[in-house]
């Protein structure tokens, strides 16, 4: 082990020394008129092939500025000669690592010279290749005998394959298969002077027989069409749609409509039933319809309004519905402004005489209801402030507002927070931000995040911490928050170097190294590689080695299942295995899937409902799935989270 340390750092400092020096010789080849390194010479001279100077050549110790050349037009002609000549003879096809190196020929930032490139060698029409297109297309000549134009093409682009040169021939070959009300126009009147004979019309248009046929059915198809729909259209539409027809079928059929019409009006009525609520939806609603719209949203449970099934007890759509129902809540808070004097001058008045509001004896007094006045006051004098105190917080206070959220602003409904503001009689902004905590949302400012460190670093717990922001947020997230702010670090990938280094190490020790110890050699010779990407790419490319595979394989898989189940650590198992912990991760997790469907009955839905509901605490969501038995803790909460509202 000490030995191949000591050799891998031996050729480690060889290889840097290495690069120094072609970097330095590279700075001296530097040839200000073109504008980059004279990297030929700088080969012949240090003995090397030209690649093997560009992958050691360190620009963060080279003095030479780069250019950028993002136009085509900031190229010479001489640079993209150069540039072409370079990728041909010493890449063929290029990869990102290689565009790197390109770039570093060039002097010029490698995305400037992958534009240049592309641009430089896309194909250019020849005079001789457009006059034989030109020639082809006046002969109409048949789609199939292209076999002449297709071999000039040929040998004008060596580069490109057949494929490619037959689709771009076909490209300017072939005529326009859009009908236009010209052609429809032309055809008609060539049909009235001589008949139907369409081998004549078909030479006079310069088209077949066939396609003067079509033109000449969808010119007499026009001329019938009517805008509006009858009602016996629609039903001879809706029998196309119950007996499986298709739009161009049902045009025909109906004979005054196209086939796009047609196509949209089965869309409109198979959104609205294949019933009358297509018409329905276009007419004006009246009280009875707006009475069992209040009444179907008021009924819907748990807060959610399902809008399409409300349109099919309606006859409408659900877009109809759901607009409707907007407009009238907007109606409605508009004709509160109406009674915002008179309200606030009767709050006004018991305020000063009893210190207190009666909301009830003031929807008395002004036959209004209680919500109506709540939220047509805008008197605020005497109101208190509500700021979050961990000592002075009471949850009862917080219950009281919720549970008047609640039962007046069920969603979607949205919430009057003056409403709010004068029931609690506290000020308006401070219930709004009260609500946000109460939803467990905390704003991370300059003061809130002073104030965690200070106590953080004082020796407070973060549970501690956290009840200090808020009464909902939780410790882990103080946590996260805490480090993220005494640690920050900015995340950078390894470049495509670094990998292959790292694969080179890792693929010729695998066989003989445990991953343990391969890891750690890894890390010893990446020193300045970013800590996170480093440990990410050595993880996965170490699963993925077929050495390590196979000491997985020869082991007893059930009974290291059984072991991490029962308790044990992925990392101890993974070590004693000489193998990396997430082989074990991927392991178990594929274990998890094959045991445990991923779709929900509702006999599992309401036993998780019942279990999660009746456990004490903390959700313990590993007790619960073993109560449940068909699904893994990861299953159970989130189908706990999104489902468990609506119970």
């Amino acid at each position: 082990m000490e030995q191949a340390l000591v050799a891998d750092n031996a050729r480690l400092q060889k290889r840097a020394e290495l690069s120094m020096r072609v970097t330095q010789m590279a700075d001296q080849a530097y040839d200000e008129q073109r504008g980059r390194c004279d990297w030929d010479s700088v080969a012949r001279d240090m003995d090397m092939p030209l690649i093997e100077c560009l992958r050691l050549f360190d620009a963060s110790l080279s003095t030479v500025p780069v250019q950028t050349l993002p136009n085509i037009t900031d190229w010479s002609v001489d640079d993209l000669s150069t540039l072409k000549s370079l990728v041909l003879e010493q890449f063929g096809a290029v990869t990102a690592d290689e565009w790197r190196l390109v770039g570093i020929y060039m002097n010029v930032e490698q995305t400037d010279c992958y534009m240049a490139y592309g641009i430089c060698t896309l194909p250019r029409m020849t005079p001789d290749l457009h006059k034989a297109i030109t020639q082809h297309r006046n002969a109409s000549l048949e789609p199939g005998n292209r076999s002449q134009l297709s071999f000039q093409a040929q040998m004008a682009f060596p580069k490109r394959t057949e494929a490619s040169i037959l689709g771009k021939i076909r490209q300017y070959t072939s005529k326009n298969s859009n009908i236009t009300q010209k052609d429809m126009d032309h055809v008609n009147t060539l049909v009235e002077a001589y008949g139907k004979d369409w081998e004549r019309i078909g030479q006079e248009t310069d088209v077949s027989p066939r396609r003067a046929q079509r033109i000449w059915a969808q010119h007499q198809q026009r001329q019938k069409v009517t805008q509006a729909w009858t009602k016996e259209e629609l039903e001879t539409l809706r029998n196309c749609i119950r007996d499986g027809i298709g739009m161009a079928e049902a045009s025909r059929i109906i004979g005054t409509k196209m086939s796009y019409a047609c196509n949209a009006k089965m869309q409109s009525l198979k959104r609205a039933g294949l019933n009358n609520a297509f018409q329905k939806s276009r007419t004006l609603w009246n009280d009875d319809d707006v009475a069992r719209l209040v009444h179907l949203v008021s009924t819907s449970k748990g807060g959610d309004i399902d809008w399409t099934a409300i349109g099919k007890e309606l006859g409408r759509t659900a877009k109809s519905c759901h607009l409707r129902y907007t407009k009238l809540h907007q109606k409605h808070y508009n004709a509160k402004a109406d009674h915002s004097q008179t309200v606030s001058c009767e709050v006004q008045k018991q305020y000063e005489q009893h210190q207190r509001v009666d909301w009830t004896n003031v929807a008395q007094q002004l036959g209004l209801s209680e919500r109506e006045c709540l939220e047509a006051n805008q008197f605020n004098d005497g109101k208190a402030r509500w700021v979050y105190d961990p000592d002075t917080f009471s949850w009862d206070t917080a219950d009281r507002m919720a549970q008047f959220i609640k039962d007046n602003y069920p969603k979607p409904v949205p919430v009057n927070y003056t409403a709010v503001s004068n029931y609690m009689w506290t000020d308006k902004s401070d219930c709004v931000k009260m609500t946000s905590l109460l939803r467990g949302e905390i704003t991370w400012t300059a003061e809130a995040l002073a104030l965690v460190v200070r106590l953080r670093d004082s020796g407070m717990k973060f549970e501690d911490i956290a009840h200090q922001l808020s009464p909902t947020v939780s410790a882990s997230r103080v946590t996260a928050t805490y480090h993220k702010q005494k640690n920050p670090h900015v995340y950078q990938p390894l470049l495509d170097t670094d990998r292959q280094q790292i694969k080179d190490i890792m693929d010729t020790r695998a066989h003989y190294m445990d991953f343990a110890d391969l890891r750690a050699l890894v890390i010893q010779s990446m020193p300045n590689a970013n800590k996170s990407a480093l440990y990410t790419f050595v993880d996965s490319h170490g699963a993925a080695l077929p050495a390590y595979k196979e000491r997985l394989k020869n082991s007893n898989v059930e009974h290291i299942a059984s072991q991490i189940m029962s308790g044990t650590k992925q990392s101890v198992l993974a070590k004693q295995m000489g193998i990396p912990s997430l082989m074990l991760t991927n392991l178990m997790r594929s274990r998890t899937f094959s045991m445990h469907s991923r779709t929900w009955t509702q006999e599992e839905t309401d036993k998780l409902i019942e279990v999660a509901r009746a456990s004490p605490g903390p959700f313990n969501w590993k007790s619960i799935s073993e109560e449940v038995g068909t699904k893994d803790p990861k299953q159970c909460r989130t189908r706990y989270f999104n489902v468990g509202h609506k119970y």
